[in-house]
């Protein structure tokens, strides 16, 4: 695995880091070195050193020629000994240092004043150093960790990239893990990593070839993000830069597990890992996105670190080129539209960052039309803390048309419905004339086009307009070329396809009786049986005959009883939340009166109060309540599981947690497509959204999508008709996988996972079968896939156990599923939670004799002393190195031979530890002094370059091991000796000297030997 790692995944990637003009050091040529004297010399004087002083010295002095010895040492200090509370502090002060600069206080012939220092030139990449190195050893509190890729700017650690071989299951999540146990983002209590080295750090790349993601210091796995388009860099431009040193593939180098599952079919001639290098690693692309894509924003009380995804990054910069290349309004002009979901308010936020650090655009007049406050916010707080500009919001049409007329290149918001008032004024003609104003319009469908575009553009005739849209335009729309068409999209497919949103499912439901047609009299009859003939005449007056059956509470009370057997059976399980839909306030009070009638979860109504209201709407008109019942709603843990709402919350409303849309009232147009995509958002183990349809709006669907481009609504949403297809395929690519296998015995289906690649090709299987499963569970459509997800689950518990492979589980599959599955494998008596038997128990034998098969037997044995390796392979790395290639040979020469194997496997078991300790007494060594005499005879044979020593030499090795164990004996009895950097110095100072006067003294030898010693000392003092 290590092998693949390194020369398919981290070798390339190296490779293509210096063809985009990065240069490459190797890691150990950035280590520390210690001369005779002690004094540190090179590029680092410590293992804890993250920052190459010199280079950034150097760079600093040359960007700030003009900068004194006494500043420049006052701005290394600065980004080297910052000072803050924790990790995400110390990246944001640091990441402000860098894109707004420092200031230092310095007389430069007009009076000591403040003087801008560039640490980091943005406007020329080439001015700057880019310098990759891989194996970059750093020395952290409990231990060290070695990232595969880190990525220097002017001697900064500013992106890690972790490496994983493509043929392991669950690679970037792996990854990823890895690179958040780096930054001791896991478990903080435990200093596990090297925190210093992520405070500089602004990308965290997990790739495994063709699979590659990228995410910030707070990013968990799901929001890891795809680069798909290396915009400006097309696929071909990627593979004509790569051609000259891309060595001829063979045929095993294309296949993996991601292909295998039917990913892919034939293997891209740009692999992913490729792709996200050029877009995001080139120069000038990598800079770009460090100073103007990278936004902190407070979430839920906590601060995050949020990068571009790709299609952010190429529609703001499409947009800036239209800005800044036509040369009319209309050219300037265009819409951008990126399907709900996918960050659209985002990419509005950083259009407008990096528009105001250009040169040109920073002297126009932005003017931003939203709809909601949330924007408003965004746009508010990220020029206060980044670029410490006022943001001026009007509050009012007066002080909107103030604001707008005013000549001045700042930034103006507004909401919609100021707009709106304005229009209602016919007042808001010529307000400014000029051509330096630009136009940003959230909600581009309304703002773009009809009677409140011909507000905005009476009021700033010439201003360009750049349109934002989360659903795609009309045809009619798209015909009126007036604004310049799309300047960039994000269709509903590629959001899903990224896991930027999940697909909706769509379920219509067929109430008791249908509201339609000739029926509506008797239904009506129906409902209102008791009612005197005066009293019907009154509710047909008051509420007309469809709108009264339709609310009738006999009706919801039915409504409420199927949407709540859904809920429980397809929704609840994996504890998502819902939100109803009706068609009038008065609906959602029956509602949430039925609701609590039938004990169901809490549920809340929110909905807006109009003067002389009746008492019945007065608990849910309260602004305060909404926010309180809102925010209780978006909250996992928060009791609130329905929110009941009419208009409100249908657009703008983000709430990952909720899954399913009951819809009872009529939607048309954006509206429609706007309302059921609050059920699109990502949260983890959320395979789909479902919108239930109790209206019968499946015509108004196909109304809706019709009058767009079957291009731009594709993918808008599925039913479960299509859902069955996709799991019949996902059901088919484990089957295949199994096709040789022709008995039931569950052995049999273990033997076929022998392969580490075979299994981890039935890893990634089974899991899109068993999530595909939980989207289409309880439906009757599963019932003949539920013995095969049972056999299936019961063979992936089996294998997790026999090859102790922890990756072999379906935690992400869902709860029906995992629920199915558990309860199959304790039926047949076995305990899921209970853990494989260990090589060294006593009953290890009895549990092998109980296997059937000789080659299961042998199977079963072969993967506990692997096991049992790699857990004690840190406290004698050589001995169980030399273990590992003892079990090779016996499993290569025995293949085939089952009953030779096992003979041989259970004789290499018996003598296991025993052969340990006897090589140790034969010495005359302890266990301890065995480990450590084991690495410095391995390191002195290999420098000397010969298979044999002489027996002096032999004898300076045990006595040098013996001396230095008794050293750290004593030494490690200090309190914290591990984490005392002056003790560890001195413990290196001693291995040091004892080597020196040695016979087989080598420089090179002693730097290799004090690092694997105070390595193995970590596990051996404890």
């Amino acid at each position: 695995m290590f092998q693949d790692e390194t020369e398919k995944v981290e070798q390339p990637a190296i490779a293509q880091l210096k063809r985009l003009g990065w240069s490459y050091m190797p890691g150990a040529a950035l280590a520390p070195a210690l001369p005779a004297d002690g004094a540190p010399t090179g590029e680092r004087s410590y293992y804890r050193d993250v920052v190459l002083v010199q280079r950034l010295e150097a760079t600093v002095l040359r960007l700030n020629p003009w900068i004194s010895d006494e500043n420049l040492r006052k701005v290394v200090r600065e980004l080297t000994h910052p000072n803050h509370a924790g990790l995400m502090e110390y990246n944001q002060s640091i990441h402000d240092l860098l894109v707004n600069y420092l200031s230092v206080e310095q007389d430069l012939g007009n009076g000591r004043k403040g003087q801008t220092v560039k640490v980091i030139d943005f406007d020329n990449p080439a001015n700057n150093e880019f310098l990759c190195t891989n194996q970059f050893k750093i020395e952290g509190l409990n231990q060290n960790i070695i990232p595969d890729i880190v990525c220097f700017v002017n001697g900064l650690p500013l992106a890690v990239i972790e490496c994983k071989s493509p043929y392991i299951a669950d690679a970037i999540a792996e990854g990823i893990n890895q690179l958040r146990r780096y930054a001791n983002l896991r478990f903080p209590e435990n200093d596990e990593g090297a925190q210093k080295l992520f405070w500089y750090n602004q990308l965290m790349v997990s790739t495994c070839r063709d699979q590659a993601r990228v995410g910030t210091i707070s990013s968990s796995a799901q929001h890891y993000g795809d680069w798909k388009d290396a915009y400006p860099l097309t696929d071909a431009a990627i593979a004509r830069m790569l051609e000259p040193t891309e060595p001829q593939r063979e045929v095993q180098d294309v296949a993996s597990p991601v292909c295998y599952a039917g990913e892919f079919d034939t293997a891209p001639a740009i692999n992913a890992q490729q792709r996200l290098l050029a877009g995001l690693f080139n120069p000038a692309a990598f800079l770009d996105v460090i100073q103007n894509f990278i936004l902190f924003e407070p979430v839920d009380g906590r601060l995050i670190k949020k990068v571009a995804r790709y299609q952010q990054y190429r529609a703001v910069n499409k947009v800036i080129q239209r800005l800044k290349q036509g040369t009319t309004r209309k050219e300037k002009s265009g819409v951008v539209w990126h399907t709900q979901g996918s960050g659209k308010s985002l990419t509005m936020v950083m259009l407008a960052v990096k528009m105001r650090r250009d040169p040109e655009l920073q002297q126009y007049k932005l003017v931003f039309v939203t709809d909601r406050t949330q924007l408003d916010g965004q746009l508010s707080s990220t020029f206060r803390d980044a670029q410490n500009e006022t943001v001026h919001n009007a509050g009012s049409v007066a002080e909107l048309k103030t604001l707008l007329s005013r000549d001045a290149s700042d930034i103006v918001t507004a909401m919609v419905q100021k707009f709106q008032d304005a229009e209602a004024e016919n007042d808001f003609t010529d307000l400014n004339p000029s051509d330096k104003i630009i136009v940003l319009a959230d909600e581009a469908h309304r703002t773009q086009f009809g009677n409140l575009a011909a507000t905005i553009n009476a009021a700033l005739p010439n201003a360009p307009k750049i349109g934002f849209t989360g659903t795609p335009l009309l045809k009619t729309q798209k015909m009126d070329q007036a604004f310049g068409g799309y300047i960039d999209q994000y269709r509903i497919n590629e959001a899903v396809e990224d896991g930027a949103t999940v697909r909706i499912i769509y379920e219509g439901r067929r109430v008791q009786t249908d509201v339609v047609g000739d029926s509506l009299d008797a239904l009506f009859d129906e409902y209102f049986a008791d009612a005197s003939d005066e009293e019907k005449r009154e509710i047909k007056k008051k509420y007309g005959v469809e709108r009264a059956v339709r609310e009738a509470p006999a009706r919801i009370r039915w409504v409420c009883l199927d949407l709540l057997k859904h809920y429980r059976e397809k929704v609840q399980p994996d504890g998502f939340k819902a939100m109803i839909v009706v068609g009038s306030r008065h609906a959602a009070t029956v509602f949430k009166k039925t609701l609590d009638e039938l004990e169901a979860p809490l549920s809340e109504v929110i909905i807006s109060g109009r003067h002389n209201d009746e008492p019945v709407f007065a608990p849910y008109t309260d602004a305060k309540e909404h926010k309180k019942a809102i925010k209780d709603f978006v909250d996992p843990q928060g009791a609130t599981t329905f929110v009941i709402v009419k208009d409100m919350l249908l657009t703008g409303f983000d709430a990952p947690i909720a899954q399913v849309m009951y819809i009872d009232r009529g939607l048309k147009d954006h509206t429609l497509m706007q309302a059921i995509a609050r059920v699109n958002r990502n949260y983890k183990g959320k395979a789909c959204g479902y919108v239930v349809d109790y209206y019968g709006l499946s015509d108004h669907l196909t109304e809706a999508l019709e009058q767009f481009s079957s291009d731009d609504v594709e993918g808008t949403f599925y039913t479960l008709k299509d859902e069955i297809p996709r799991l019949k395929a996902a059901h088919t690519r484990v089957a295949v996988i199994f096709g040789n296998v022709k008995s039931s015995d569950i052995d049999d289906y273990v033997l076929a996972l022998k392969d580490e690649d075979i299994r981890q090709q039935f890893e990634i299987a089974f899991k899109a079968f068993a999530k595909q499963m939980n989207v289409i569970l309880p439906d009757v459509a599963a019932k003949p896939f539920i013995p095969d997800l049972k056999l299936w689950g019961k063979v992936q518990n089996a294998a997790r156990n026999r090859y102790r492979d922890p990756g072999l589980n379906i935690s992400d599959a869902g709860a029906k599923v995992r629920k199915l599955v558990d309860e199959h494998i304790i039926s047949t008596g076995v305990d899921p939670k209970i853990p494989p038997v260990d090589l060294m128990a006593a009953n290890f034998r009895e549990t092998v004799e109980q296997i059937k098969s000789p080659e299961s037997r042998a199977s079963e044995i072969e993967s506990a002393i692997k096991h049992h390796i790699t857990v004690n392979l840190d406290d004698d790395p050589e001995y169980y190195k030399s273990l590992s290639l003892r079990l090779r040979d016996i499993i290569e020469k025995t293949n085939g031979k089952w009953d030779q194997q096992l003979e041989l496997l259970l004789q290499m078991v018996s003598n296991l530890e025993a052969e340990r300790k006897q090589a140790a007494n034969d010495l005359g060594l302890s266990e301890t002094e065995f480990a450590f005499y084991n690495i410095l005879m391995a390191e002195v044979t290999s420098h000397s370059g010969e298979d044999s020593i002489s027996e002096a030499v032999h004898d300076e090795i045990k006595a040098t091991s013996q001396n230095l164990v008794a050293m750290f004996d004593e030494a490690t009895q200090i309190v914290d000796f591990f984490h005392k950097p002056d003790e560890m110095k001195r413990m290196k100072k001693a291995i040091k000297r004892a080597i020196l006067d040695c016979s087989f003294a080598d420089k090179a030898l002693v730097t290799v030997v004090q690092d694997r010693f105070m390595d193995l000392a970590k596990n051996r003092f404890k």
